[in-house]
């Protein structure tokens, strides 16, 4: 037996009653030790532990009794086989607390690596060609408003590339409209940029530093690659889930056109979107029978470059030189977007044996 506070449905004075449990039954007696009521107790509610309030046993009437002796009453609770939820076990106990905690870490990690890609992924293809054009439009127009400028490419460079990508033969991609613009990068440096859509923007200091033979071609294929595949919507989605979620719920991708100009100009792209574009450069590459190792080069060529900017920046820092004086000769803009390794130019190479 245990003692308690029952409070019934006719007023809200507590009645002092004791708590007995017997053949299944709960049974209150008053202070006098006359029995107030008697229920099955397949018909209680519990309320789940807390040691800084009262249990509360209800009846299905609405009426309940308030228990401040807990030890007594989980004792009398283990003698009818009573198990307290999960939930409530994992509040008062440290290890399952921690088991909990690192379970929702673990959760969390799986979710961040796998699912959200995927859904990423099933999202940006979810999004109409129309809408993807528009995007494509507005982030070249927010290119145009600072970040670069008008080309000072000849004009017979700027052909040879596009009669040299129009040339190659590349998977069927009807929901993509190619296209090549070459700007003056600035401060972006040596790039070529995947837009939505299909427009690919190479900048002048792109073909400085690498010209315009087959190495060019695989730095083409490999941003067609990102195009054909969505890499972009893809990585901004990732960014912004809920509202990209949002937006593919309602039908409403309107929304996404004030955000994802600036969010495709500053994204890096995941390595597995850059494994994903290299691939599809180096089937592009061996379909039109161009030597893959060509691309390789070029990469090579731009580490190499890169790291020797690293070393400059580092030399000019101690000088306490500008560095504005040498921008546009290094590869850092290509790898501020394409995030290069060793594993990366190892792999095309061995893929062109």
């Amino acid at each position: 037996m245990v003692a308690a506070q029952y409070f019934d449905t006719r007023s809200s004075r507590a009645h002092p009653v004791v708590l007995i449990v017997t053949g299944g039954q709960a049974i209150l007696h008053d202070a006098d030790g006359e029995e107030l009521r008697r229920t099955p107790l397949a018909s209680l509610r519990v309320s789940e532990r807390n040691k800084r309030a009262p249990r509360l046993v209800t009846f299905d009437d609405g009426a309940y009794c308030e228990i401040a002796d807990h030890a007594t009453f989980e004792a009398m609770l283990a003698a009818t086989g009573h198990r307290e939820g999960w939930v409530s076990r994992a509040q008062n106990s440290w290890r399952l607390a921690g088991a909990s905690a690192l379970g929702l870490v673990v959760v969390i990690v799986l979710s961040y690596d796998y699912l959200l890609p995927w859904t990423a992924s099933w999202l940006a293809d979810a999004v109409p060609a129309s809408i993807e054009a528009q995007l494509g439009r507005a982030t070249l127009d927010s290119l145009d408003h600072g970040l670069v400028a008008p080309t000072a490419l000849p004009a017979a460079e700027q052909q040879r590339i596009r009669e040299g990508f129009a040339a190659l033969r590349r998977p069927d991609d009807p929901g993509h409209d190619y296209q090549i613009l070459f700007r003056k990068g600035g401060r972006i440096g040596p790039n070529a940029l995947a837009l939505p859509g299909g427009t690919i923007v190479v900048t002048d200091e792109l073909v400085r530093l690498i010209g315009t033979d087959t190495g060019m071609l695989g730095v083409l294929a490999h941003e067609a690659g990102h195009v054909a595949q969505r890499h972009g919507l893809q990585q901004v989605i990732q960014g912004s889930a809920v509202g990209a979620l949002a937006a593919y719920m309602f039908g409403d991708f309107s929304s996404m056109l004030a955000t994802v100009p600036a969010a495709l100009l500053t994204m890096r792209y995941s390595r597995d979107h850059e494994r994903e574009a290299d691939a599809y450069a180096v089937d592009v590459m061996r379909q039109n029978r161009l030597p893959i190792s060509a691309f390789a080069d070029v990469l090579q060529k731009l580490e190499d470059a890169h790291e020797r900017r690293a070393g400059n920046g580092k030399e000019n820092q101690r000088a306490g030189r500008d560095q504005k004086e040498t921008e546009g000769d290094d590869a850092s803009g290509f790898f501020s977007t394409h995030p290069l390794t060793r594993e990366r130019i190892d792999a095309i190479r061995n893929a062109g044996q």
